[in-house]
């Protein structure tokens, strides 16, 4: 085989935690037209920061995606890309037969992997296992079909765990307990008979049970130049790195496969396994192999408490008790207990539109709504159920929760997440939000766990009369809160209470709040995003960051710790367009096109002109030692020294003014009489409301 039949394409991600995210959403539909145009066998192996994609093109074809990717790196969706050299291990896989077989299950498995991807990130509980599950079940249908006896499995499994070493620890008898059943799980049987967790996965079944005849066929002529379990044992290092298992993943479940056939220095070996006809994988979680849910999910929660995003028993007991891995079972469980959104959906940009919110976030709402055992509460966002999961174990026995949301695969997995929690006090229904649920109301609770930038009449007019509505309000330009209304005495909706918060917006409904995604940048990495209330011109600020610089020092300090939120609200209200995020990667930072971009990236613009918020140390100290950071403003265009000192301004009138006051929101009908104009009290009408916004 020549290398020119094998074009290589070393493809570096612009942010590595992306890099599946992107695959599936730009490179997996390029390879689908690709492979329609002629491309062969395509493959992929990772090696941070880059993938390497291989693959075949007919002969006298040219290399038909040295375009494509370069659109990729125009876009800024990857950093960029460099031709290579694929050098096949043809030794290490069994001589050129044993390469011709490799290839063809690279391509095979590639293909699914990429399949796999696509259902974990577009549905919060995708028809299949998670990695560490796959990574078993896979590769012991390939050794099961090569004709490999109980024994022999163990020491492929064995020549792994050489490879992958780990210090020595006890492991729970539990997980080897769970591997056992999956190395002999009859998946096969089951893929083809309506198994709801595997029927997605025939193929790829299928896939690997060929494999494995192909190879034992070469072993029993002669045609392999190297042992089958050797070469076994390197398929199986290759597909655990296609499927992203993380090294001491691949360590840990190599050691307790070896484990459940050898046994261990403390156990005899097992008896020889069989394939298990009527075992199924329903029971088979995705566990650390270190440590349980429970252990993972109590640790977590003290950290909740200690940091004060739990604040009351009643939330405390909530979050000890609902488990949040049933409802993220495409994460680690190491990511299920931490304090990080999981995406479950994402557009076709690749941009994630549903997620599993941060706990410290769903804590804190929690908090703010004051749910009572016995309450009738209304969830407009169901997500993947996890919070009405805790809403339903707030309410208790005698209570009811009802979630709805837009999209059906997102209410079929928070029901499914439900179900395994056991929890059947809760309602999933499919609908616009925005609607409520008139059907069942009026209720003491509603809460939107999406982003709303007006408050839909159907929440006003479905809460009983002591009701208490909250939802994330973004009141203008990009900055949101999360606010507490209530009734006052005169039936007006005034707020109880808010904090900082931000949400993915509602879609397709009366209250849709869409964004824009402006480049700042030829090279994609910075990005202005501009909210329906706002009206840029894309065109003028194209090129904006190449334009006449301007800069402010505003003399507004803060503490390191301390947030800005109130200065950012301050001017949202003030400024022409509000405050838009402006998120950038790393190298715009390195190249010196943006100057220490504040970490909220808020940013305003005028027409052609665009400033952001910076800040620095500052030369002296608080009264009792803390360090103290200055804020400044950069501008560029030709109105920067303008919109920069206006910005500066501003910021010095809230400093001097009003940084001390309590601020409160209502909700007034857009009919209602304008308020009188007073300073710190602003008006801001949208299309459903007024929404008035006072420091008091």
């Amino acid at each position: 085989m020549r290398d020119a039949e094998w074009p290589q394409r070393i493809i570096e991600f612009s942010d590595w935690s992306r890099a599946e995210s992107v695959a599936v959403t730009r490179l997996r539909p390029l390879l689908t037209a690709a492979t329609r145009d002629g491309l062969l066998q395509w493959s992929f192996i990772r090696k941070a920061p880059t993938w390497r994609l291989r693959y075949r093109t007919p002969p006298g074809g040219t290399p038909p995606l040295d375009q494509a990717l370069s659109i990729l790196v125009t876009d800024g969706v990857i950093h960029a890309w460099v031709p290579g050299i694929y050098e096949p291990e043809t030794t290490a896989f069994g001589g050129p037969a044993g390469m011709d077989v490799a290839h063809e299950l690279f391509h095979r498995d590639s293909l699914h992997v990429l399949d796999q991807l696509a259902r974990w990130q577009q549905s919060p509980d995708p028809p299949g296992l998670g990695r560490r599950e796959l990574a078993v079940m896979l590769f012991s249908v390939s050794m099961r079909a090569a004709g490999l006896d109980w024994y022999e499995q163990g020491d492929v499994w064995a020549r792994v765990a050489a490879e992958r070493p780990r210090p020595p620890r006890p492991v729970p008898q539990r997980h080897r307990a769970a591997v056992r059943r999956l190395m002999t799980v009859d998946a096969g049987r089951l893929s083809n008979s309506g198994d709801g967790r595997l029927a997605p996965l025939a193929d790829w079944i299928s896939t690997f049970e060929w494999a494995g005849q192909q190879l034992a066929r070469l072993n029993r002529h002669g045609r392999l130049e190297r042992g089958l379990r050797a070469v076994l044992a390197h398929h199986l290092i290759f597909h655990w790195n296609r499927l992203g298992l993380p090294r001491e993943d691949q360590s840990a479940l190599s050691t307790l496969a070896k484990e459940a056939v050898m046994g261990t220095s403390e156990d005899a070996a097992s008896t020889p396994g069989k394939s298990n006809a009527t075992a199924t994988v329903a029971g088979v979680n995705s566990d650390s192999t270190e440590t349980s849910p429970d252990d993972l999910r109590a640790r977590f929660v003290d950290k909740l408490v200690s940091n004060g995003s739990i604040r009351t028993p009643h939330v405390e007991e909530a979050m000890r008790s609902v488990p949040r891995h049933l409802f993220v079972p495409q994460a680690p469980l190491e990511k299920a207990y931490s304090n990080s959104t999981v995406d479950t959906k994402l557009d076709s940009a690749g941009r994630p539109i549903s997620c599993a919110s941060q706990p410290s976030i769903v804590a804190m709402m929690l908090e703010q709504l004051q749910v009572e055992p016995g309450m009738k509460v209304l969830e407009l966002g169901a997500g993947t159920g996890f919070n009405a999961g805790l809403l339903g174990h707030l309410v208790g026995e005698k209570g009811h929760v009802i979630t709805i949301d837009v999209d059906e695969d997102i209410v079929e997995g928070a029901r499914s997440g439900l179900e395994a929690a056991g929890l059947d006090n809760v309602t999933v229904l499919l609908g616009d939000g925005a609607q409520g649920d008139p059907a069942n109301a009026p209720y003491d609770r509603i809460e939107a766990t999406v982003g709303a930038h007006a408050v839909p009449h159907a929440w006003l007019d479905q809460l009983a009369p002591q009701g208490r509505l909250l939802s994330p309000l973004r009141l203008r330009g990009s900055v949101s809160r999360s606010i507490a209304f209530e009734r006052d005495a005169q039936g007006r909706w005034r707020s109880v209470g808010s904090e900082m918060n931000t949400f993915m917006p509602l879609r397709r409904g009366i209250a849709d709040d869409p964004r824009a995604y402006i480049p700042l940048s030829e090279d994609g990495s910075v990005t202005l995003v501009a909210n329906g209330d706002q009206d840029p011109d894309a065109n003028a600020l194209a090129d904006v960051l190449a334009q006449p610089r301007a800069e402010a020092w505003t003399g507004v300090t803060l503490r390191g710790p301390e947030s800005p939120e109130w200065l950012e609200l301050w001017l949202t209200c003030t400024l022409p367009e509000g405050l838009s995020h402006m998120p950038a990667k790393r190298e715009a930072i390195d190249s010196g096109l943006l100057t220490n971009p504040y970490p909220s990236a808020t940013a305003t613009f005028d027409k052609g002109t665009l400033t952001y918020l910076t800040r620095r140390k500052a030369d002296h100290t608080a009264a009792d030692g803390a360090s103290l950071y200055e804020f400044g403003v950069i501008g560029h265009g030709p109105e920067a020294e303008q919109l920069t000192k206006r910005v500066a301004d501003a910021a010095r009138t809230w400093d001097a003014d009003f940084r001390n006051r309590e601020v409160a929101f209502e909700i007034q009908p857009l009919d209602a009489p304008a308020p009188e104009h007073e300073p710190g009290r602003f008006a801001f009408d949208n299309p459903l409301n007024r929404i008035i916004i006072e420091w008091q």
